[in-house]
C-alpha cells in the first residue's frame, strides 16, 4: 500500500493538531503542565475517565447510530447496517474509541483510515453528520459527563465535518 503526503494528508493532520489545541485550550492542559499552584492537571483523557469510560460512551452511541431512525434513511447506512454491522461494529467501536482517546490526550495515537477515506462511500449529509453529533451527547448525558467536558469533545467531533459529509 502507497503512502503519500499530498495537501488533503496535510490538511486532515492540521485539523487533528488543531482539535488537540482545542481541547488543551479548553482547560485540558498537557500532561505534566503544572498550573500556578504547582500541582499537574489532569488532561481531559483523564478527567473522562481514561480508556475505559470513553470506551463506554463510544460503545453506547454506536448502538444508538444503528438504530437513530433519522441515519435510516440513508440507504448506504441502512445497507451498512444490514451487511455489515455483525462483523465489523467491534472493530469500528474499537477504532473510535482509539480517535476519541487520542483527540482527548490520552497515551494513544489513532491509526485507523483518515475520516474522508472511512466515510466516502456514505455519503453522509451535514444533517445525518449532527444526528451522530446528537448521538455522542446523548450518550455522553447518559453517563453524567459534565458540561464543559462535553462541549470540549462535541468542538472537536465538529471539526472532522468537513472530512466526513460528502461534497454537496
Amino acid at each position: 500500500m502507497e503512502s503519500r503526503m499530498d495537501r488533503r494528508t496535510v490538511a486532515r493532520g492540521a485539523g487533528f493538531a488543531a482539535a488537540l489545541a482545542l481541547l488543551q485550550q479548553g482547560g485540558a492542559r498537557a500532561a505534566g503542565t503544572p498550573p500556578a499552584d504547582g500541582t499537574p492537571e489532569p488532561t481531559l483523557y483523564d478527567r473522562l475517565g481514561g480508556i475505559f469510560a470513553i470506551s463506554a460512551v463510544v460503545n453506547r452511541f454506536s448502538d444508538q447510530i444503528i438504530i437513530n431512525p433519522k441515519l435510516n434513511v440513508n440507504p448506504n447506512l441502512v445497507a451498512w447496517n444490514k451487511n455489515e454491522a455483525e462483523t465489523r461494529l467491534p472493530g469500528l467501536k474499537f477504532m473510535r474509541t482509539l480517535w476519541v482517546a487520542a483527540l482527548a490526550g490520552g497515551p494513544f495515537t489513532y491509526t485507523g483510515l483518515p475520516l474522508h477515506d472511512a466515510h466516502t462511500r456514505f455519503h453522509l449529509t451535514s444533517e445525518e453528520f449532527d444526528e451522530v453529533g446528537a448521538e455522542i451527547v446523548r450518550a455522553l448525558q447518559f453517563y453524567k459527563v459534565p458540561e464543559a467536558e462535553t462541549k470540549l469533545l462535541v468542538d472537536a467531533y465538529m471539526l472532522s465535518k468537513p472530512d466526513v459529509v460528502a461534497s454537496e
